[in-house]
Formats: structure tokens, sequence, C-alpha cells
């Protein structure tokens, strides 16, 4: 059985799960907002990191938000304590990004990324 965090696809297979282009999702690597393995110069990805850009594609494209948008969102998070970010999640709508973030929270990328955000 594969772990969650195993990274065993590669960019095409990713782009093509995530109905975008691999060009895209290498630019996403690029701007840090997922962070594969790197095996021999080639990107891997694992059902985390799917699971993450899944979330990630949902937010840009909820509110059509920028790169730079989502990660100034991000900065937030980091800064908000866990208890206080979860508060004003509750206040918000049920179709609010912030649920997606909270949610996305819970993904081990949340904190490999946190280095790059604070």
């Amino acid at each position: 059985m594969i772990q969650d965090n195993t990274p065993i696809f590669k960019v095409s297979q990713v782009a093509k799960h995530l109905n975008i282009s691999a060009d895209r999702l290498r630019t996403y690597d690029e701007e840090k907002l997922v962070m594969p393995l790197r095996e021999n110069n080639v990107r891997l990805y694992s059902n985390n990191d799917i699971s993450w850009l899944e979330n990630l594609r949902m937010v840009i494209s909820k509110d059509k938000l920028s790169v730079l948008g989502f990660k100034e969102i991000l900065k937030i998070s980091y800064i908000i304590s866990d208890r206080e970010f979860e508060k004003f999640v509750n206040k918000q709508k049920d179709d609010s990004i912030w649920k997606i973030i909270l949610l996305m929270k819970k993904n081990p990328n949340y904190e490999k990324l946190r280095n790059f955000y604070n």
C-alpha cells in the first residue's frame, strides 16, 4: 500500500489529474506553492501533494485569486494561532475560501511551506 506522503507521480500524471498544464504545475513549484521531491531532476509528487494542489486550485479559482493573493492568505494563516484561526473560519460562510485553507492546514505541505511564508 502506498503511503500518502510517498512521492511517485510525475509532472505529466499530476497535470493530467488536475486538468492543468505541466507548465502551470512547474510554476506552482517555482513559486513555492508546493515542494515536490526532486530525484535526478525529476519532480515527484505524493498523494498529499496532489490533495494540496487540488485545494490550492479550488482557492485560486473560487475567488479568482492570484498566486500572490494565495501567498498572502497563507501568511495570514501562519500568523494567527490555530485556535483563533478556527474561530475566525467558523464564522465564515460554508463556501468561504477560509474553510478550504483550514482543511489545507491539516496537509503536511502546510508545515513544509511555513519557512517560505514567515
